[in-house]
């Protein structure tokens, strides 16, 4: 009976406490870190796209180091050899063309015949003869002169018809007149009388043809000639003869139907000087650039130009080309284009000129031909060729003598951010040394002053603070810095370094985010020296400035801030009951801390502290932290939806306001958050 009832009760029991068991419910808490920050002094700057560095000496002290360029000069213009060439032009009744040349023999056989039949019984070829007196031996002879190889027809602006008689016969000849006239219209052309030319002599004359119309056909006529008497017996030779040449010279055409052959239409042998200032240069290396030659033809055959410039060589190989300008009737001008990059530029001049070596100046040879089409062409006096070029270089460097140029640097205002993180306050640094460097690549002795040099806060609304004076006491706006010329060996530069110290501090504490500055430079002072100056285009000379800060500072209401990203989304059954923010002040200075929430796109959620108060940490005798101090504080606030990111602002106060303090790279200011979560486990 017992068993029974206690059976019963135990099952009665476990049916009773059956649902409680399979479904519990209790409340959990937990704290959970969810967030920590820190702010150290690297926090006074913005390091992001500045050239700022912190830092250390041996005891850990930190250093702020700024460094920037300040300046760069820019020689473009003083190396401006970029030019045009005087045009030419080549007009042509200007263009002396080759000579026309024909020769024609009468020899002493075919005057014989002019005897008759007795004539070759009387003086038999190879006998020797006694010769009398012969007036009037040719009368109204004819020669037949061909220039159809040469020409059509041709109207001259100038030129020289030439008789050349060498007489080869065995006694001399007198009283002779030649007549020229055109075969088709019979109009004389010129008129030789010949007096006496003894044997084996030669006679000479010319008479101008300018403006003659020649034909291809012309006639030579003899209208008298006498034998003189041989005194003796002399060898009679049938081949012996009279030579007689007509030739055209100094031809200049108003128009012509012609074979022009191959021929030089102008040679030009130069040197050209550019306009440099006052530099005298006697080599240029070319970075890059060309010369573009310009021509014009309406001649009605291809123009050949051979140019040619030994004072240009690349790889120890002097320029030359040779290019072709085609006939062009529209006098559409024909563009070529030569490129000049890597070559060197000799600017001495001719090599061997006389005088010895010169400056600033290129020698150049160029000849200009037309060529032949083996055709007959007409050219007037209207036809022409013209030409000209262009140099457009940009140099790589040039030595010689670089000039006594001035060049200013005008005022250029820069902006920095590099004090952006401090949003108030002030602060006093025991020492900000500023060091201007100036690096001078160019083998050539400088002056440089300082126009202005100041650092503005343009949000202060205060005037800008300009540099005082260097370490030697010299004012340094206007002061005349002398700047040692680089050295070059080897195609090697050496530049030289000239520091500039002074102390900035109050260029500093301004917490600036502009800087302004200008400058002039004065290139040989002292004008030319006993050494050759050399300047490279991409190593000019350079202003820097470098500052080190060592962090030892006077500080009132000095205002960092420092926003962090916050993952404040929990899962829905956890809710935060409570938020717990720790502070723990590691810096010799107190302050006021404001905390506040802020959603993705630092939109303002919720002021969580405002000016709290932290006390700085503690120091001993010499200001140094031996301790960190500690402040907790407790917020209690259930909804954090939206907050992406936590910002912290302090406003930090020295307790002294005539001791510095030291910074050194351990000291900081940390912050961590943690929450006390509620969680419902069961439901």
């Amino acid at each position: 009976m017992k068993k029974f009832l206690f059976f019963s009760l135990l099952t009665f029991i476990l049916y009773s406490c059956k649902h409680d068991l399979e479904n519990p419910t209790w409340e959990v808490d937990m704290i959970i870190p969810i967030a920590n920050a820190e702010v150290n002094i690297s926090d006074i700057i913005e390091e992001s796209n500045t050239p700022i560095l912190t830092s250390l000496n041996s005891d850990s002290l930190v250093s702020l180091v700024y460094s920037t360029e300040l300046l760069q000069t820019e020689y473009e213009s003083l190396l401006n050899i970029n030019s045009t060439s005087v045009e030419k032009n080549f007009r042509i009744d200007s263009v002396q063309f080759e000579d026309v040349e024909i020769e024609y023999l009468t020899t002493i056989g075919s005057v014989i015949d002019q005897l008759g039949p007795l004539g070759s019984a009387l003086y038999p070829d190879g006998s020797m003869r006694e010769i009398p007196a012969l007036p009037n031996i040719i009368q109204n002879d004819s020669i037949n002169i061909d220039a159809s190889n040469y020409f059509q027809t041709m109207t001259l602006y100038s030129g020289m018809m030439n008789l050349e008689i060498t007489n080869g016969f065995p006694t001399s000849i007198s009283n002779m007149t030649l007549l020229l006239y055109n075969a088709n219209n019979q109009n004389l052309i010129a008129t030789f009388s010949i007096p006496l030319i003894e044997s084996g002599e030669s006679y000479f004359e010319s008479v101008s043809v300018a403006n003659q119309t020649l034909d291809n056909l012309m006639i030579g006529l003899i209208d008298n000639m006498d034998i003189d008497p041989s005194n003796g017996l002399i060898p009679i030779n049938y081949t012996d003869a009279l030579v007689t040449k007509i030739s055209i010279t100094n031809i200049q055409i108003m128009e012509a139907t012609a074979y022009f052959p191959n021929q030089l239409l102008h040679e030009e042998i130069v040197e050209q000087s550019f306009d440099i200032g006052s530099a005298r240069l006697t080599e240029l290396g070319i970075k890059q650039g060309n010369v573009s030659i310009i021509a014009s033809s309406s001649l009605p055959d291809t123009v050949s130009v051979i140019y040619k410039i030994p004072s240009l060589t690349k790889n120890d190989v002097s320029f030359e080309t040779l290019v072709k300008i085609p006939p062009n009737i529209n006098t559409t001008p024909t563009n070529l284009f030569f490129d000049f990059s890597g070559y060197k530029m000799n600017l001495k001049g001719k090599e061997g000129r006389i005088g010895g070596d010169t400056v600033n100046t290129i020698y150049s040879e160029m000849y200009i031909y037309l060529d032949s089409t083996g055709e007959l062409e007409t050219i007037n006096q209207v036809d022409s060729f013209s030409l000209y070029n262009i140099y457009n270089i940009t140099p790589e460097y040039a030595k010689g003598y670089i000039g006594q140029d001035t060049f200013v640097i005008n005022s250029d205002t820069r902006n920095t951010s590099i004090f952006n993180n401090i949003t108030n306050g002030t602060i006093s640094f025991e020492e900000a040394n500023l060091n201007l460097l100036i690096e001078n690549n160019v083998g050539a002795d400088a002056i440089l002053k300082f126009n202005e040099f100041n650092t503005d806060n343009t949000e202060d609304n205060l005037p800008a603070v300009s540099a005082s004076i260097d370490e030697n006491g010299n004012n340094i706006i206007n002061y005349p810095y002398s700047i040692d010329r680089a050295s070059l060996i080897n195609e090697i530069i050496t530049p030289t370094k000239t520091e500039i110290k002074l102390d900035a501090s109050d260029m500093i504490e301004i917490l600036p985010n502009q800087t302004t500055i200008g400058a002039t430079i004065m290139l040989n002072p002292n004008g030319a020296q006993n050494i050759e100056d050399f300047i490279y285009l991409d190593y000019p000379i350079t202003a820097s400035l470098n500052a080190n800060i060592p962090l030892s500072f006077i500080a009132n209401n000095l205002t960092l801030s420092k926003t962090i990203e916050l993952d404040l989304n929990w899962e829905n059954d956890q809710e935060i009951d409570e938020l717990f923010i720790t502070i723990e002040n590691g810096l010799p200075l107190e302050g006021i801390i404001d905390i506040t929430f802020l959603d993705q796109n630092h939109n303002l959620i919720d002021t969580v502290i405002k000016n709290y108060s932290i006390i700085s940490a503690t120091t001993n005798d010499e200001n140094n932290v031996v301790s960190s101090s500690k402040n907790t504080i407790n917020l209690f606030k259930t909804d954090f939806a939206n907050v992406s990111k936590m910002n912290i602002k302090a406003s930090f106060t020295t307790s002294s306001i005539s001791e510095a303090i030291n910074i050194y790279s351990y000291y900081n200011l940390k912050l961590n958050l943690s929450a006390r979560f509620k969680e419902m486990l069961g439901e």
